[in-house]
């Protein structure tokens, strides 16, 4: 244990400190804005070490500081970055495309030649375009973006059920298809009753893309899941002698 009774040091020897292997990547915009403030008015915030001087926490102020010349305040803790993560769960230090890049670096490194579930997370975000809570309601064990998923996100115990990439490709691929029609296809509330309905077996997405194409104003935005469903319904079913019915996302099947 490190002695948590250390006091804060000041130094401008910058070489001494180092970036930790699987920190959060440095936001140069929000170093930027830190050296404003700074160049302004400088109130010395301490940042925080391992024994080997690895930054744990305090890496943009870090930054900032060096580049403007300034002093640096520092402890030696025994901090992991396991414990900056946890401290951060609930704050806005740290975003979800933190975590994502933290465990990704972690992954990469226990194994370069396998690509673990946040790998896999951040590869479907950049061929897909899709935000974050997208990504985790389409890859993620419940099916939906709740407040245990996001917890379970970060804290490193995310996961992909089997065949749910493979399933989460061919689903990402229906829905730019449908944006070639309905500019709104994007939206969290669109997409969620788009999952629903493509576990429907009463839907056929095809025979959706022909109603679609002739009929696009008649798929507007909507407010709610089940108003999405609603307006597709009426116009799936649009000139049809038999009409169906879509299960809402809330009922049982």
């Amino acid at each position: 244990m490190a002695d948590q009774n250390t006091k804060p040091r000041t130094t401008k020897d910058y070489l001494k400190f180092k970036f930790k292997h699987g920190n959060r990547p440095v936001d140069q915009a929000h170093v930027k804005k830190l050296m404003s403030s700074m160049s302004e008015v400088y109130v010395p915030q301490t940042i925080y070490v391992n024994k080997r001087y690895e930054i744990t926490d305090g890496q943009h102020r870090f930054t900032a500081a060096k580049a403007l010349g300034l002093p640096i305040t520092y402890m030696v803790t025994d901090h992991s970055l396991d414990d900056i993560r946890r401290m951060n769960q609930n704050t806005k230090n740290w975003t979800l495309d933190d975590f994502l890049e933290s465990y990704v670096t972690i992954e990469n490194k226990k194994d370069p030649n396998t690509v673990g579930p946040y790998g896999v997370f951040k590869h479907f975000k950049q061929i897909t375009g899709f935000p974050n809570a997208v990504c985790l309601m389409m890859l993620g064990e419940t099916g939906y973006v709740g407040v245990n998923i996001n917890k379970q996100f970060k804290e490193g115990k995310f996961n992909i059920p089997s065949g749910n990439f493979e399933i989460a490709k061919k689903q990402a691929k229906q829905l730019h298809k449908i944006g070639e029609y309905y500019d709104g296809w994007k939206r969290r509330s669109f997409i969620n009753a788009m999952l629903s309905l493509f576990k429907d077996e009463a839907f056929e997405f095809k025979q959706f893309i022909r109603k679609l194409e002739f009929n696009r104003s008649k798929l507007y935005h909507c407010t709610t899941v089940s108003d999405y469903i609603d307006t597709i319904e009426r116009l799936y079913n649009w000139g049809n002698k038999n009409k169906v019915k879509f299960r809402r996302f809330n009922e049982q099947v």
